[in-house]
């Protein structure tokens, strides 16, 4: 046995009244999605509609009925504002708020109990007409969408629907009698409680196209804005050698006439030997400024790019070859050979950066040294000088990319040795550290390679 109509309006509401809460959280969820709003709003006018409704013997009648239409009409106009913005569509509210202005006033012309089956045409026309123009707009934008393509066969479902309750009360009219007493709204109020579930999750499904949508095109976008960064990449790269090249050339030219002029057995005046002397300073000045820049260059790319191949190899022998390249000593504190799991070519970049700096800033030479320790996992390599230090205050943006502290006794430089530094050995999986006590001391921890332990 089915219940009466009042129970099954009943659960109408409580439906009603779960989809506007379900949607308002949503749109309180994804506040940026345009679309929800419009959306949970006319959830809420459903669920106002559904509520007087059920009021209809309750309260006064024209009251029950005036708020009943107009509420249900908003509720789908509202659905036709949420799904145009939904499918990027500006909203549009003449035709549909015009709808709802023209049929509004039917409702308080036709109040008695007699009229109940031209106020069933009346909404069902309104009803028909804005859910029709809502299932357009989606199945116009759904391109190969599912969640569009159900939504809107949704709403041409409710408008087929709606425009057949028009055709069966034009050939057979209700006549005299109450809205409860009505009894075959039975399968117009089953299939509005369906609906609202149906609409609540379809605009669920909605969003999450439209921010699958989006997130393929920041990805899109993004890819792009790769390639369009390794492009220019590639061509700075070109630019730079070519413009070495360029550089080179006449340079060269410069300092190999200066050294010809230099070494003319032909007597010279002091200004012409001091000029000759400068000039040949100044170019190799250039050169190594020149060489610097590509350098860093490609020491920056190579370290962005993972352009690394790591292999048992001796950190012995990088050490000595650092220090016969720079002429400083090497203290060992260990006798057999120190193997580690590393790239030769970075971790000699390493050091010589550690080596270069410690030269850079040393007050005397002979401080500068390079020390070799081991723990039962690790090796330690201390590189020290007797420099003036770095201040506590710009010790945790030392290893950041272009810094350089700027006091007196600061030289020249691109602010990258250290930077490149701290990559490399975040690359080896090693840990580097600065201290300053008697001496400047960088500290760089590597494990052990693992053919040590086979």
């Amino acid at each position: 046995m089915l219940p009466d109509l009042r129970t099954i309006i009943l659960v109408l509401v409580i439906t009603s009244f779960i989809s506007a809460i379900a949607l308002f959280l949503f749109y309180r969820l994804l506040k940026d999605v345009k679309g929800l709003q419009y959306a949970a709003i006319g959830a809420g006018f459903q669920a106002i509609a559904s509520f007087f409704l059920l009021l209809r013997e309750s309260i006064d009648v024209t009251l029950s009925i005036m708020v009943t239409n107009i509420s249900y009409f908003l509720a789908f106009v509202f659905y036709y504002q949420a799904s145009r913005q939904l499918t990027d569509s500006k909203p549009a509210w003449s035709f549909p708020i015009a709808v709802v202005i023209v049929l509004s006033p039917f409702f308080w012309w036709l109040q008695d109990s007699h009229y109940l089956a031209e106020r069933i045409i009346v909404s069902s026309v309104g009803v028909s007409t804005l859910t029709f123009i809502t299932s357009y707009v989606l199945w116009k934008n759904a391109q190969n969408l599912p969640g569009r393509l159900g939504v809107s066969l949704t709403f041409l479902l409710l408008s087929i629907i709606s425009f057949w309750r028009i055709v069966s009360m034009t050939y057979t009219p209700v006549g005299d009698m109450t809205f409860f007493d009505f009894n075959s709204g039975y399968a117009i109020f089953l299939m509005g409680i369906i609906s609202s579930f149906v609409i609540t999750v379809g605009f669920i499904v909605l969003t999450s196209e439209k921010l699958h949508g989006q997130l393929r095109h920041q990805v899109n976008q993004a890819s792009y804005a790769r390639d369009i960064a390794q492009q220019s990449l590639k061509e700075q790269q070109h630019f730079l050698s070519m413009l070495s090249h360029e550089f080179k050339a006449p340079i060269g030219a410069i300092k190999a006439n200066a050294d010809a002029v230099l070494m003319l057995p032909k007597e010279k005046t002091p200004i012409v030997d001091e000029s000759m002397q400068r000039i040949k300073q100044v170019t190799e000045r250039l050169t190594s400024l020149v060489d610097r820049c590509l350098n860093d260059e490609w020491m920056a790319h190579s370290i962005e790019q993972g352009e690394h191949e790591l292999y048992d190899l001796s950190l012995s022998d990088v050490l000595n070859n650092i220090s016969a390249e720079y002429d400083i000593p090497v203290i060992r504190a260990l006798n057999t050979d120190a193997r580690v799991t590393g790239d030769a070519m970075f971790l000699k970049v390493l050091f010589s950066n550690l080596v270069a700096n410690a030269l850079k800033y040393a007050e005397h030479r002979a401080s500068v040294s390079m020390e070799l320790l081991e723990t039962e996992g690790e090796y330690i390599i201390n590189v020290k000088d007797d420099g003036p230090g770095i201040s506590i205050q710009h010790q945790p943006y030392l290893f950041d990319k272009y810094f350089r502290v700027d006091n007196a006794n600061s030289t020249a430089g691109s602010g990258l040795g250290l930077y490149f530094a701290k990559r490399i050995c975040e690359m080896h999986k090693a840990v580097i550290s600065l201290h300053c006590e008697q001496y400047t001391t960088f500290t760089v921890k590597i494990a052990k390679s693992r053919v040590e332990y086979a």
